[in-house]
């Protein structure tokens, strides 16, 4: 039991003693119970009531009741507020956990959220919260209040705040992933029913984790844009039933439906029969020999309240097991529709899943370039470890069609400087790095060629322009001379050289924008001519071999954090190149060193 209170022998410490002594001063607060430590959640926790002079409401009432949890650290620590399970609020708000009322327990799971950066509430009446022993516990109840006020009057969530999903009850350990974005939005918009079915596949055999494959809509089938990675899977298959509905399928304030019974109430009100949705599409499933796992409830929203909508979003829960019912055939349409409805009764509850959005703008949302280059289609030559470390950043900040070239075996001498793991060594790079770039983000679309750039050029003489963008990492002359050749002959691309100087404490990155007419050959070597010397200079003595620009002997001691550290600043230094280059440059990221040897930042020089 969660209500294992401890009287004996334990007091609260002189720091909440004045703490609690300082919520007297709020008015319309009272205290109910003094602190008592519980030593399950080794917390202690009090009771408190606010009494507002508030309009009626049908969901806040004047007075409520409110447990204040705080950890035996205070003032610092965690500081929580629940509703009491007799007094407090019954229903679930925004900028609330969801509200689940137990018998095991004397407070609601509602926790609210009293942090400054949640919602309108928030940031209209912003404080800081404060750290010392007379002010945290009184700015927690006195936000408490707030929340209340904003509660009653529906100003929790105004125009112009982010758009947010409501919490969940505890739902099953499976995942339904689906990819949503504008362009899809336009297609469901345009779509003749609103209802159908859909295929998942297992991502792997360790997580209970789906990918819808494809919606069937009126007999088409719309396929999701995934990469690589996810049309290869071979995994367990599975089937539902999806319906779009014109708004979230909650219960005011904010709540997500328990039972069949809310959830029917609902989905009424949007005119739709969930008896006869589950029916028709089950009977459509069982038609082809399928059995439906998964249900979905597709709705519109917007990125803020107040704007027009602009994607799907998707709720999940599973298909209720259907009971056995004697008196039928086994191929009558009655019996199934008999054991949908037994199956759905009111009384029964919905066991929701979890549901994701794998949309590619959602997930690197947190990091990407500054112009959308997701559809450029790129080619790196040479997976070594400056090729392997440029790429991975470029495919993370948003690229998704790569295609990497190179004939070299993953050795282990590989994995001081290297991206790839023990799993690739025997493997050649550009099928072991491609597979990596396939596996870092769902919509990744990379492919490899084993071989080198004269190989393929002699297939396919045309082959570096089915490409947007050509990054060359081999720091070899010969393929710099093979591509110039090209250029020479009127082909178009930007093209991009990426290499690290004498113990990586420099990072070469050429950029020729497409319309650049020099010879490319002739113009990087003016470029990077003293630098090269100043690299001579450094290595003299020393018994490792320069091969070409960049092109070190395997032993050579470049370590993996100065390639990472210079390849990411040279990574901004392409982008702008990207959006801003006019004509060829030579851009040198150079470490800097004190008189003592210590490193103390970084340098760029433009040729």
């Amino acid at each position: 039991m969660l209500n294992q209170d401890v009287l004996h022998n334990l007091e609260a410490s002189d720091e909440l003693r004045i703490a609690r002594r300082q919520l007297e001063k709020i008015e319309g607060y009272s205290l109910v119970q003094d602190f008592l430590w519980n030593e399950v959640l080794r917390k202690w926790y009090l009771v408190f009531k606010i009494s507002l002079n508030l309009p009626e409401s049908e969901f806040v009432a004047r007075e409520t009741e409110w447990y204040l949890f705080a950890d035996d650290e205070y003032p610092g620590g965690d500081i929580s507020i629940l509703p009491s399970n007799e007094n407090g609020i019954s229903s679930t708000f925004q900028h609330q956990e969801y509200n689940l009322r137990s018998d095991k327990l004397d407070w609601k799971s509602g926790k609210i959220c009293l942090t400054e950066t949640q919602g309108s509430w928030g940031r209209k009446q912003y404080l800081k919260e404060p750290r010392n022993v007379n002010l945290r516990l009184k700015w927690h109840v006195e936000r408490c209040m707030q929340w209340i006020i904003a509660a009653s009057n529906n100003t929790l969530t105004e125009v112009d705040d982010p758009f947010e999903l409501p919490p969940f009850p505890p739902r099953s350990n499976v995942h339904l992933v689906f990819d949503e974005d504008e362009a899809s939005f336009k297609n469901w918009t345009s779509v003749n029913t609103n209802s159908g079915t859909f295929e998942a596949v297992r991502f792997s055999r360790s997580v209970d984790l789906f990918l819808i494959r494809h919606f069937t809509v009126s007999s088409c089938q719309f396929k999701l844009p995934w990469g690589t990675r996810i049309t290869s899977l071979e995994q367990e298959v599975r089937y539902g039933i999806w319906c779009l509905i014109d708004d979230i399928p909650v219960l005011s304030p904010w709540k997500i439906p328990t039972s069949f019974a809310e959830l029917k109430t609902i989905l009424q009100k949007q005119n739709v029969d969930l008896s006869r949705l589950l029916y028709d599409e089950c009977q459509t499933l069982r038609k082809e020999g399928r059995i439906p796992s998964f249900v979905l409830l597709g709705f519109p929203v917007a990125k803020k309240i107040g704007e027009k909508p602009s994607l799907i979003h998707w709720f999940g829960f599973n298909f209720p097991k259907l009971p056995v019912v004697n008196g039928f055939r086994p191929d009558c349409p009655e019996l199934i529709n008999t054991q949908i409805k037994i199956a759905s009764q009111n009384n029964k509850n919905i066991k929701w899943i979890c549901t994701e959005n794998w949309n590619t703008k959602q997930l690197n949302s947190r990091g990407r370039l500054k112009q959308d280059i997701s559809e450029l289609k790129i080619l790196l030559i040479g997976a070594g470890s400056v090729g392997s470390v440029f790429i991975q950043a470029l495919v993370r900040l948003g690229v998704l069609n790569v295609e990497v070239l190179d004939m070299d075996i993953v050795q282990a001498g590989n994995m001081s400087r290297h991206i790839l793991t023990l799993n690739s060594i025997g493997l050649k790079k550009a099928e072991a790095l491609s597979n990596h770039l396939n596996g870092i983000f769902p919509a990744v679309k990379s492919t490899f060629e084993n071989a080198t750039l004269k190989d393929v050029l002699q297939k396919n003489k045309n082959y570096l322009t089915t490409f947007d963008i050509v990054i060359d990492a081999t720091g070899s002359d010969d393929v710099l001379k093979q591509i110039g050749d090209k250029l020479d002959d009127g082909q178009k691309f930007f093209f991009v050289s990426v290499s690290t100087g004498y113990l990586a404490d420099s990072f070469y990155l050429y950029t020729r924008p497409v319309n650049e007419n020099n010879r490319l050959l002739d113009d990087f070597n003016t470029k990077i001519e003293k630098w090269l010397t100043i690299d001579s200079q450094k290595s003299s003595g020393d018994e490792e071999i320069i091969e070409g620009v960049g092109c070190w002997h395997p032993l050579f001691p470049a370590r993996i954090d100065d390639i990472q550290m210079l390849t990411g600043a040279a990574i901004k230094f392409f982008e702008k190149q990207i959006i801003q280059g006019k004509q060829a440059k030579l851009t040198v990221i150079s470490k800097i060193y004190d008189d003592n040897g210590n490193f103390t930042g970084l340098n760029m020089s433009d040729e």
